[in-house]
């Protein structure tokens, strides 16, 4: 028996329903890790700029939130040493946010914690489950990168 069709409205229903299941449940185990002090967008936010450092306001338009609120989410990183704020070579006015070592070590550390929690879940998928996953998951990453992220982060 062939596995159900869906259309892309009922995965995005489904995708909807799952993924605030998940982020509560990888913030649950964070905390129970120990990890008292980082969020998980804060650990996000570590892991995104590691890849490249960007400015707040990026930071901001990304996130879909406010400059305010990410201005505070920043500025409470500064204050535990996870970040710093470099000048932007292309724009004197402005600051690029760039993970210190301290910042790094700790997201690398909850990275791992997460990815075993989360292997450990999926170990309950079957063998063509996984296979599932492993055509849709870079699908959606494809996506994320061509529609969801702005030019100017891609571009750094």
């Amino acid at each position: 028996m062939s596995p159900p069709q869906w259309t892309p409205y009922e995965v995005a229903q489904a995708m909807l329903k799952v993924f605030p299941v998940f982020g509560r449940f990888m913030g649950l185990r964070l905390r129970e890790s120990g990890e008292e002090e980082a969020t998980l967008m804060q650990i996000s936010v570590l892991m995104r700029l590691q890849e490249h450092p960007i400015t707040t306001s990026e930071l901001a338009k990304h996130r879909k939130v406010s400059l305010q609120s990410a201005s505070v989410l920043v500025q409470s990183m500064v204050e535990r040493g996870w970040l710093t704020r470099v000048p932007d070579p292309n724009d004197r006015r402005q600051s690029l946010l760039q993970v210190t070592p301290e910042g790094a070590a700790r997201a690398q550390v909850a990275q791992e914690h997460l990815t075993e929690v989360i292997a450990g879940l999926l170990q309950g998928l079957s063998e063509e489950e996984l296979a599932s996953a492993a055509v849709f998951i870079p699908a959606l990453q494809r996506l994320a990168q061509e529609r969801m992220v702005p030019e100017s982060i891609q571009e750094r």
